[in-house]
This record gives structure tokens, C-alpha cells and sequence, in this order.
């Protein structure tokens, strides 16, 4: 759920930073099981990239924390509204992380993925074009759309009695959830620069 934070992950983390990273850490979110072996090789390993990033990501005390400040009614379903919430916050601090501005950035991201939308699934393409159509990664600095997008989860989730509930805790607990993010966001950065590094990706295109 948070595509703009497994955006800019990949364009942190490797030296030089190459857009499949991009465009395969984006894939990561919809191709389920094996790799597939079509993949060509930097998009496979920003599906990878991706799939380490969410596997460490779980382990984190910091995220572990904002999880558990969601009540019991929530905590099941807390990790993916955590997600989107720090794709805001990044959004919100985005000139501390990246030089690049945010539209900038995002425009980035939009042409990196274009170039393999024949690789995309149906749902994968779908969401595309429309995240493409709103500049969702972009807008994604607006708290309205941070809550719209909450919203949408829940209906997703056919859980839409928990809105009033997700909005007071939301509103209540913002503060310690961006501290949160100050506090695991760079460590995720440092933890995929060292799995890259490990690997020996294969340099490309800056995409910082």
C-alpha cells in the first residue's frame, strides 16, 4: 500500500540507482508467488527488493509500535493503515529525504513504470492508470487524500463501520505515528542499501 515510500526506497538505496528498481519494486505489490522468470533481471530484483523491504519492515519495533497504537477493533488491519499513512508523512517530509521534488520525483517514477505496462497483470495496469490519472503518489502530501485512501481500505475490506473510529485514532495518535516513521524510515533505507549492496545489483540510469 505504500508505493511511494517502495519508490523511493530503490532510488535511496542503490548506487547508481537504476528505474527498474522502481518499476519492479511497483510489480512487487501485485505479482503474488515465484518471480517470474520473464521478468528481466532489474525488475525481478526490485520485486525482491520489495518482498525484503516488507519482510524486515514487519520486524521493526518502530512499526511494531504504531501498530499496536491502533485499539484492538484495528489491530488486525493496522499494518496496512500504517502503510498508507507513511506514504503521507514521506510526502509531508519528502525535502528531507530527497532533493528531487516530490512532482519531480513522481513523474519519475510514472516513466519508469510506463515502460513495461506489458508486463503489468490487469490489476496491476488498472491501478496504474489511474495513480498515473491523479498523481496519487504526489497528492499522497495532502491529508485529505491520506484519509480518502484509509477510507477506501476499509470498504476494500467490507469494514466500513470502523471509519469513525480510524479517524479519531488517526487524529489522536498522528504525532507519535510520524515519530515513528522518523524513526524507521531511514532504517529501511539503510537495510535495502545493504541487501543491494550484498547483492551487487547491476548498475543502470540514476534514478535519484
Amino acid at each position: 500500500m505504500n508505493f511511494l515510500a517502495h519508490s523511493l526506497i530503490p532510488a535511496l538505496a542503490a548506487e547508481p540507482g537504476h528505474p527498474d528498481l522502481i518499476a519492479g519494486g511497483f510489480m512487487g505489490d501485485f505479482i503474488k508467488g515465484p518471480v517470474p522468470e520473464t521478468l528481466p533481471d532489474t525488475l525481478a530484483e526490485g520485486v525482491r527488493l520489495h518482498r525484503r523491504i516488507d519482510a524486515y519492515s514487519n520486524a521493526q519495533p518502530e512499526i511494531r509500535a504504531s501498530c499496536a497504537r491502533f485499539p484492538k477493533e484495528l489491530r488486525r488491519f493496522a499494518p496496512i493503515f500504517v502503510d498508507v499513512i507513511a506514504d503521507h508523512l514521506l510526502a509531508k517530509r519528502w525535502v528531507q529525504f530527497c532533493n528531487i521534488p516530490l512532482s519531480d520525483f513522481t513523474s519519475g517514477v510514472y516513466q519508469a513504470i510506463e515502460q513495461h505496462t506489458g508486463l503489468l497483470t490487469d490489476r496491476g495496469l488498472r491501478f496504474f492508470e489511474h495513480m498515473v490519472a491523479v498523481d496519487l503518489l504526489a497528492s499522497y502530501s495532502e491529508r485529505s487524500v491520506m484519509m480518502r485512501s484509509l477510507g477506501s481500505l476499509t470498504r476494500r475490506l467490507r469494514r466500513p463501520a470502523l471509519d469513525t473510529e480510524l479517524t479519531i485514532v488517526v487524529e489522536r495518535e498522528f504525532q507519535a505515528l510520524e515519530d515513528d516513521f522518523l524513526s524507521y524510515f531511514p532504517d529501511l533505507v539503510r537495510h535495502a542499501r545493504g541487501w543491494l549492496d550484498a547483492r551487487e545489483t547491476p548498475p543502470g540510469t540514476a534514478g535519484r
